[in-house]
């Protein structure tokens, strides 16, 4: 039969992975290294940061205005320095990349009502914090202004901002958002590309092809455990995040489920076209990282697919598996989004799952002179 012997070689692989605790410690140990580590390290968040201070005027008003500035959460060292000299010393050497220089005569123009300007440096090779802290800056400079322009309170015009699927904009949600379909792709591909190249450089290979397991079947019972380990390993990430850092599972579990074991069927077939051409684990993990760099900086875990201009990379970014399943995973755990919803994302990701694997299933035919088919 032509699935004949698919779950006795679906149970060796996942023994040979689990059972050597060095292969196991490596499977499972990224779950808390990106739970701990990259949660952390990758908020936008501008929270306890330096800025360097000139003050020229000494007056009532630009004390009243730093102290606005510097009793906050956003900065929680503040560097005061006399000349422009000094302020440019602060930025240079990266103790704080945000300055602010008051002019003489501050507090006696706003008394007359004349305009005065203040000047902020930004450091540009931490553009990022730089401007997410200048836009804080700029938010209590305009109430500040607007306090003290002699206008009526009732006449200023205020904004309200609302945020919906998180109210608070707290970051770790995105994070852990993020983490299921990085912790997905990487373990996926890697997985099955090792797999099938682990047999390659012990030479093995050649003995599975004779065995009466098909080729087919002994493509899926490779691919098997890394997709089971995969899905498990999404799973973990989404829990763990709920309890860790309450990040909500608004969605249905059940339509998570489909998703991510659609998701991984679309991705392995990557890991199968690196495994015909790596003859040697170090090739087919050189190869992974080849593939996975583009598939997540063009999905969307970064930067806004949104801002993307150039044709080519919308059409890359289009057929990129990973930019519907952050829509997904997004879409199900903070948004409830429906099955409708759902349904336009995931058809993409079949149809690409269907193109990838006939062509991995090419490449690794031809490869190999078997035939899978």
């Amino acid at each position: 039969m032509l699935f004949s012997g698919v779950g006795a070689l679906t149970k060796k692989e996942l023994l040979s992975l689990l059972r050597e605790p060095k292969s196991a410690f490596s499977i499972f140990f990224p779950i808390i290294i990106f739970l701990t580590i990259f949660v952390f390290a990758t908020t936008k968040d501008v929270e306890n940061s330096t800025v360097a201070i000139l003050n020229k005027d000494r007056g009532a008003m630009s004390v009243s205005l730093l102290d606005k500035i510097v009793n906050t959460i956003i900065f929680r060292d503040t560097i005061y320095v006399t000349n422009e000299a000094a302020l440019e010393k602060e930025i240079d050497t990266e103790a704080a990349f945000i300055g602010l220089s008051i002019p003489e005569n501050f507090s006696k123009n706003l008394m007359v009502g004349k305009r005065s300007d203040i000047q902020i440096i930004t450091d540009g090779r931490r553009t990022n914090a730089a401007m997410i802290a200048y836009g804080y800056i700029s938010q209590i400079l305009s109430k500040f202004r607007a306090a003290h322009s002699g206008v009526a309170a009732s006449s200023i015009p205020s904004v309200t901002v609302r945020t919906w699927y998180n109210p608070n904009k707290n970051q770790r949600w995105f994070s852990v958002t993020n983490l299921v379909c990085m912790i997905i792709v990487s373990q996926a591909i890697m997985l099955t590309s090792l797999s099938i190249a682990r047999e390659k450089e012990e030479g093995t290979f050649d003995q599975l092809l004779v065995t009466p397991i098909k080729p087919l079947g002994m493509l899926i019972g490779k691919i098997m455990p890394s997709a089971l380990i995969s899905v498990f390993m999404g799973i973990c990430i989404m829990f763990l995040g709920h309890l860790l850092y309450s990040v909500p599972i608004s969605g249905s579990i059940i339509m998570m489920l489909c998703f991510m074991v659609v998701f991984v069927i679309s991705v392995v077939g990557v890991g199968i076209c690196i495994a015909a051409f790596a003859n040697t684990q170090q090739q087919a993990m050189l190869g992974t990282f080849l593939f996975q760099m583009p598939m997540t900086s063009l999905s969307g875990l970064m930067s806004p697919t949104e801002s993307i201009a150039n044709p080519i990379m919308k059409v890359f970014v289009q057929c990129n598996p990973v930019m519907y399943g952050n829509r997904m995973v997004k879409g199900i755990m903070l948004k409830d989004m429906s099955w409708h919803g759902a349904l336009e994302n995931m058809c993409p990701v079949v149809l690409i799952g269907v193109v990838v694997l006939t062509i991995a299933s090419i490449v690794f035919m031809r490869k190999h002179r078997i035939k899978v088919f």
